[in-house]
């Protein structure tokens, strides 16, 4: 399995009319490839430590995008919601939804990671199992934000419930920029796109922002289009991401490789932690 790739799938706030997140139909074609092996990964870590009286027969996802691990979940027979901060997005989730035949089992709605709960968008203690992967949570730009969206997930979560958060750390002053190349196609439109990673300088990270540059090629068979946009993420040293965690409703019960497997937290790449809320 590759590394997976760390943009995340919430739409950023940089470039949001050119890029990927401008249409959502690009994104999820792009995206789609990979994600049976995302929720094999994500049953295992449910079926581990989802603990009675929670089910696991609802599942929510924030920062869903297009919906496409919703769209999956459900097709497996697990009821999710998905909520994004995008309208757009969520109109094209529920499209799909609707056209697989799947809206009695799964739905999109619009909210923000930081107030879903106060909002009333999403209910209190209502669900088994949360995910949020592929670096969605790094959009969350400051510790106020990742915290008061930590304490809407407590609050979403029934007894028993979890919540796996997938994220990269960064080990400040030795990360270089790197690249990627992700590529999906649909029917005959084929969608290439090329990020490059410029990490923070210095060894605290400096502003903490990692900026991302992205290039889209989509190919039809009218012609060819060139899409750029850059935006910014977030970064946390595992220190930084512990002491976080210890700063909101969770605590840590495991983390897992992008598999779903055990393994040990890292100083740097990519590693899903499983939170449970304190007693």
């Amino acid at each position: 399995m590759p590394t997976p790739p760390r943009h995340a799938t919430q739409r950023p706030r940089d470039d949001a009319q050119t890029g990927l997140y401008a249409d959502a139909m690009i994104y999820d074609i792009l995206h789609t490839p990979g994600t049976a092996q995302e929720l094999d990964a994500l049953e295992r870590i449910a079926a581990r430590h989802v603990r009675p009286p929670a089910p696991t027969t609802h599942w929510l996802e924030p920062a869903c995008g297009s919906a496409r691990c919703v769209r999956l979940a459900a097709k497996r027979g697990t009821p999710t919601t998905g909520f994004d901060l995008d309208p757009g997005m969520v109109a094209y989730a529920n499209s799909r939804i609707e056209r697989a035949g799947l809206a009695g089992t799964a739905r999109a709605l619009t909210a923000d990671m930081r107030t879903c709960v106060d909002d009333n968008a999403i209910p209190r203690h209502a669900f088994g199992f949360a995910f949020n992967t592929i670096n969605s949570f790094r959009h969350l730009t400051t510790d106020r934000d990742a915290l008061d969206h930590l304490a809407q997930m407590a609050h979403a979560l029934r007894p028993g419930g979890v919540y796996a958060v997938g994220i990269s750390t960064t080990a400040y002053g030795l990360e270089y920029p790197s690249e990627d190349v992700w590529r999906g196609a649909r029917g005959p439109v084929a969608v290439t796109q090329t990020v490059q990673y410029i990490p923070p300088t210095g060894k605290t990270g400096g502003a903490r922002a990692e900026r991302v540059l992205s290039h889209l090629m989509i190919e039809r068979p009218s012609g060819t289009e060139h899409r750029d946009s850059t935006y910014a993420l977030r970064t946390y040293s595992l220190e930084q991401w512990l002491a976080l965690i210890a700063r909101s409703p969770f605590v840590i019960e495991e983390t897992t490789d992008h598999d779903g497997h055990p393994c040990e937290p890292a100083e740097s790449g990519y590693r899903v932690f499983v939170l449970r809320a304190r007693s």
